[in-house]
């Protein structure tokens, strides 16, 4: 009866391990306030998992979640927008916790249309960045620093200085900021003159950056304006 009763034992346990980190719930779904209030638990989730559970919430939605610069992380992907009566939780607002905050967003109860919502989620180690802003955006390692115009030389080190090395540059031709130039895509080079002028750059996955460069600098009321849409000023 000892080796019987052993192998029940063994098995029941084995359907217990089984059972546990697969019925882990990928996302937190709670009513608050009128709201359906939805935290994202597993950001490494499939889509599947999520669209099930807001399903069985009564929603007609479905979430994604893509590799991001820091600074974009819960953010909603440039190439989508949030729906009336969905709205993502501002991260950075109200949030102490030590570990990070959750992603999360709110869903108007009574919602009856349909959604597809993408967010910004952390990147595994040595996985592309799939929403990329710039490295001056608010959370990214260039934020407010006086880098436009300057050489590469000098950008450089800025970048080392917050543990991101250049791999890249993408080089503008003359006055590409003007129509004439916009219309010209800039050429990608493994290596450029470290005097040329770096006027942009972004993150391609963590600690790795690709510079825009270009031998004209930025017309100083056009840095000025792009210092103002990150919440900086030319000075600082």
């Amino acid at each position: 009866m000892l080796p019987a009763a052993l192998g029940a034992l063994a098995a029941s346990l084995a359907v217990v391990a089984t059972l546990g980190p697969a019925s882990a719930a990928a996302l937190d779904v709670k009513e608050e306030g009128g709201y359906f209030v939805i935290e994202v638990k597993d950001v490494f989730a499939k889509p599947e998992a999520y669209q099930q559970q807001l399903r069985d919430a009564g929603l007609d939605m479905k979430l994604r979640l893509l590799p991001s610069t820091p600074g974009s992380v819960g953010t909603v992907a440039p190439s989508t927008v949030e729906p009336d009566g969905i709205k993502v939780i501002d991260r950075q607002e109200g949030c102490e916790s030590a570990g990070g905050c959750p992603i999360s967003i709110k869903v108007r109860r009574g919602f009856k249309g349909s959604a597809e919502l993408v967010l910004g989620r952390e990147a595994r180690p040595g996985e592309e960045y799939q929403i990329i802003g710039g490295f001056d955006s608010p959370g990214e390692p260039l934020h407010c620093a006086p880098y436009h115009n300057r050489p590469v030389s000098e950008v450089r080190a800025l970048l080392k200085a917050q543990g991101v090395d250049v791999e890249a540059f993408d080089v503008r031709g003359p006055a590409f900021w003007t129509k004439e130039g916009k219309e010209t895509e800039p050429v990608t080079k493994a290596s450029v003159p470290e005097s040329m002028h770096v006027v942009g750059g972004y993150l391609t996955m963590a600690g790795k950056a690709t510079l825009q460069v270009s031998d004209s600098d930025l017309p100083a009321d056009l840095v000025q304006t792009m210092k103002e849409k990150t919440g900086c000023w030319p000075e600082q």
